[in-house]
């Protein structure tokens, strides 16, 4: 089944008004938003810090005491850089 430019704009249309209808008065949608948020932040952070310990722990094993700075440097700036990458 086609659907027109037309069609589809109404149903875009009418499927936003739908979601703001439903919106909470503080923009969120679902009544566990918030919860959602604090539990993805934590697991997020639990994360970055388990893959920062497993640079610090691999830089050093790789490239011991003299070469373990340069090494976390690179590979902090390849985190960065796809972060900033996936905005």
């Amino acid at each position: 089944m086609k659907i027109s430019k037309r069609q589809l704009k109404r149903i875009i249309r009418e499927e936003k008004q739908r979601l703001l209808r439903e919106a909470n008065p503080d923009g969120t949608i679902s009544a566990d938003e918030e919860d959602q948020e604090e539990e993805l932040m934590m697991e997020i952070e639990m994360q970055l810090d388990n893959m920062i310990q497993y640079v610090k722990d691999q830089a050093q094993q790789i490239g011991g005491g003299f070469r373990a700075p340069g090494l976390k440097a690179r590979v902090f700036k390849l985190m960065a850089d796809k972060i900033h990458g996936a905005r």
